[in-house]
């Protein structure tokens, strides 16, 4: 009689990903930080390609080659039939479905991998993916919550297109050549997306030309249509740099690397894949990989043994207790992201670009989890131990989830339907950011401002920045730092209002005696520029005094 242990993992997968699309189905806006910027990004494609005369005077596309194009492109094939905001929801919910998919085409190709068993080895096991649902929960890891759709897309095409590659055997085949869609796509997702498939493929590839020397470990050896995928990617990888880098003449995305090789960071690594505005408990996740690693050594015990006490066996006890080729890649993708660089610094010191190398964490760590081999043994206690051990922390991290969501949600319709509402259609809108000490969850709100676009009207704070986008604000560029109160004259003159997210009792002495409050719905206050400029009182309220 056939197991229900894989399918009570693929089923407990279902039901999570079920309630993770009613809950983004619930939300008129989701709580993740760059999502208005690049809805703006998709809003503005649309509106320049109707030629509308306000947006094209504010706006300018240019026809390079950067990655970073598939949210845009999304949604502006979706503004056909939907609104933008749904459209976005709609771009958020493939990648929750797409991730789980991924991840179980990822293993099972690996399994199917495996070298024909020798007369000695044990049968192949059926495949059994226990820790699917652990993987889905990494959806919504700090990535999600940053809102950067074109990473988040771009992992499960990098795991697909890595298992394509994996399956290639001729250049003319289904295999080979939705590999090479998918390393192309990669490329319009994410620069990061086509590095983690890169620096995958490569250790893929290293491990299976030495496996041409270790035959006791069993993995198969390197084809030559996967060395022409392998140059495929490599390719890409240069046009990206080039462009990324190079092409643009700037030193946007330029600079000194900085580095951290602390204890704290490594250890982090096991936060990352699970981190959220408010992140699980420590004593959550400690529970939830001391559970996993008892499970797996009770389950394992013989083959632990074996490694153990046995020299001659301990490659045929290694391919027993994971797939070497997931364990090995997944490794040297953890890899990257420890040693790798943590920012791009600027000459004098500051942070230009952050989260540079944690972008390999999500990638390593879910090839990590599918390399572990989990035998369908009569032991039911172990396989208790690990059911408990991920309903209980899948409880705990789902109601995280949902309670941000919920709570977010409710804080930007709020600013909505008191704010943004006060705006006409075709003004210029400023907004600035005064917080003494901003936190993580007050970031999921501060790129509220880019909402005016879908009001036609204009604002400065849209993603513009040369090599990682095609769009340019007219007439100064990139867009404009909200932290930035040095606001010239010919600022004042073309600005509207200005939208204010703070936590001060009182203006900043910049804006005193240019602006008059319109309206207010904490922590974002509404303002008309008032010209011409009148003489600042010396301490002008946020709302007027009763």
């Amino acid at each position: 009689m056939k197991s229900s242990g894989p399918r009570i993992s693929d089923w407990a997968t279902g039901l999570i990903t079920l309630f993770a699309l009613w809950m983004i189905a619930g939300c008129v806006f989701l709580p993740m930080n760059d999502a208005p910027s690049h809805i703006a990004n998709g809003v503005i494609a649309h509106k320049l390609l109707h030629h509308d005369a306000f947006f094209a005077s504010h706006y300018l596309f240019e026809p390079v080659l950067v990655p970073y194009w598939a949210t845009a492109l999304w949604l502006l094939l979706w503004q056909n039939v939907t609104t933008p905001l749904v459209a976005w929801k709609l771009l958020i919910a493939l990648y929750v479905v797409l991730l789980p998919l991924a991840c179980r085409f990822v293993a099972k190709t690996a399994s199917q991998l495996d070298a024909d068993p020798t007369p000695d080895s044990p049968p192949p096991s059926p495949l059994s993916l226990p820790l699917l649902p652990l993987g889905l929960l990494t959806a919504f890891h700090w990535g999600y919550w940053m809102g950067e759709s074109n990473y988040l897309v771009g992992q499960p095409v990098a795991l697909l297109g890595l298992g394509l590659l994996f399956r290639s055997k001729r250049l003319l085949s289904g295999s080979f050549a939705g590999f090479v869609l998918l390393a192309a796509l990669s490329y319009i997702c994410h620069i990061y997306a086509l590095t983690l498939l890169l620096i995958a493929a490569t250790a893929w590839a290293a491990l299976s030309f030495v496996g041409r020397w270790l035959p006791s470990l069993r993995v198969r050896p390197l084809r030559p249509v996967q060395l022409v995928g392998l140059a495929w990617l490599y390719a890409l990888f240069a046009l990206a740099a080039y462009f990324v880098l190079f092409q643009h003449g700037s030193q946007a995305n330029r600079g000194s690397l900085g580095f951290d090789l602390s204890l704290r960071r490594l250890a982090h690594m096991l936060i990352d894949p699970f981190d959220t505005p408010t992140p699980p408990p420590r004593l959550a996740l400690a529970l939830l990989y001391l559970g996993i690693g008892v499970a797996y050594v009770l389950l394992q015990k013989d083959n632990l043994r074996t490694l153990l006490a046995s020299p001659g066996k301990r490659l045929a006890a290694l391919h027993a207790l994971c797939r070497p080729e997931l364990l090995f890649t997944g490794l040297v993708v953890l890899l990257a992201a420890y040693l790798g660089p943590v920012s791009i610094l600027g000459p004098d010191g500051s942070q230009k670009e952050g989260e540079i190398a944690i972008r390999f964490v999500l990638g390593g760590f879910l090839l990590v989890l599918l390399s572990l081999r989990w035998p369908l043994v009569p032991d039911r206690l172990p396989r208790a131990l690990l059911a408990v051990t991920l309903a209980m922390f899948a409880l705990v991290q789902l109601r995280s989830i949902y309670t941000l969501h919920r709570d977010t949600d409710a804080t930007l319709r709020t600013i909505d339907g008191q704010i943004l509402a006060q705006i006409p259609p075709h003004k210029n809108v400023l907004p600035l950011i005064d917080l003494t000490d901003g936190q993580w969850r007050d970031y999921l709100i501060h790129r509220v401002v880019n909402y005016v676009v879908l009001r036609d009207s204009y604002s400065p704070h849209v993603f513009a920045v040369k090599g990682q986008h095609a769009l340019r604000h007219l007439p100064w560029g990139d867009q404009r730092d909200v932290r930035n109160f040095d606001i010239s004259q010919d600022e004042w003159r073309y600005y509207d209002y200005v939208l204010l997210q703070t936590d001060k009792p009182t203006l900043p002495p910049s804006l005193q005696g240019h602006v008059q409050l319109i309206a207010q719905a904490a922590p974002f206050a509404l303002y008309r520029v008032e010209r011409p400029a009148t003489t600042p009182p010396s301490a002008l309220p946020l709302a007027p005094t009763p």
